[in-house]
């Protein structure tokens, strides 16, 4: 009998919850997901296991720890364990579930869905109801579930209604264009059902729709071509060695720097997924880059 990719991500998803039971228990229990501190942040593992997944390099962060200091280790298995329950909670609302995103130091804190097409959640939220704020979604060809499943470029959608990084959703991703802030909270926090996945920034930018920064699945040229174009655009030199062999994340949304024909331009920040076990400390080093490629 063939089971639906659907049933076996619900019946991992049970599994996990319960393995996560299990361990709160033997630890003597653990924090309510409501009271935890949403800037800290991670991916599906119990506390036995380590930060991180597997890709390439270092680190993630909390915001507890931002300010501790240069050299700061940085721990966040709670924030983890609340990642797999309020995903595992969140799949039996809505079976278009995927992940679980979490970016530190925002408001950003919540599911990701995934549709046939990419128009489906661009005017709803995470329960299907029509919403102009929209929800997180992701791109409809990239491939998720276990590690080594993953596309090599992860995109994910969001709204941006204007640019304030107090705003609403992936207004919150503005964050990024303040050194500072790029320094203390240098790693975010996507993970699968099937996987526990750590990343580190590498390029904040804006582009014009021109620049195809959001296909997944590009052969090893095109993706090393894509790859020194994100670093020439970057607002930033992000200490972090990026290849064809590694895997990234994009979060894609809108700028209203450009006020003629906006719909052309887009605000991306982009991470390298770590590997499993990577040592995880902040701040990291950043400098700015006094000559990044602008579309405008």
């Amino acid at each position: 009998m063939k089971i639906q990719a659907s049933t076996l991500r619900a019946l991992l998803c049970l599994v996990l919850a319960v393995a996560l039971t299990l361990a709160v228990t033997a630890c003597g229990g653990g924090k309510d997901p409501e009271t935890s501190p949403s800037s800290e942040s991670g991916s599906l593992i119990t506390s036995s296991q380590p930060i991180g997944g597997s890709g390439s390099s270092t680190g993630s962060t909390s915001a507890s720890d931002s300010s501790s200091g240069d050299g700061a280790t940085v721990e966040s298995s709670d924030v983890q364990k609340d990642m797999l329950s309020k995903m595992s909670a969140f799949y039996q609302k809505n079976d278009d579930t995927v992940g679980w995103l979490n970016v530190p130091g925002t408001t950003i804190d919540e599911v990701v869905v995934q549709a046939p097409d990419n128009d489906y959640y661009l005017r709803r939220n995470n329960m299907k109801q029509s919403d102009f704020n929209g929800c997180y979604y992701a791109d409809f060809r990239t491939n998720l579930g276990a590690r080594k499943d993953l596309s090599k470029n992860v995109v994910i959608y969001g709204h941006s209604m204007d640019d304030n990084p107090d705003g609403a959703r992936f207004s919150q991703l503005k964050k990024y264009l303040d050194i500072e802030y790029c320094k203390q909270n240098p790693y975010i926090y996507f993970s699968t059902p099937e996987a526990d996945l750590t990343w580190q920034i590498f390029a904040v930018y804006y582009t014009d729709i021109s620049f195809d920064y959001i296909e997944p699945n590009p052969d090893s040229a095109k993706f090393t071509n894509m790859l020194s174009e994100m670093k020439q655009r970057s607002q930033f030199i992000f200490d972090v060695d990026v290849s064809a062999s590694d895997t990234i994340l994009t979060l894609s949304t809108c700028t209203y720097k450009e006020t003629t024909n906006r719909s052309n331009y887009r605000y991306v920040v982009q991470a390298k997924l770590l590997p499993a076990g990577a040592s995880l400390t902040t701040p990291v080093k950043v400098e700015v880059n006094p000559s990044p490629k602008s579309p405008f």
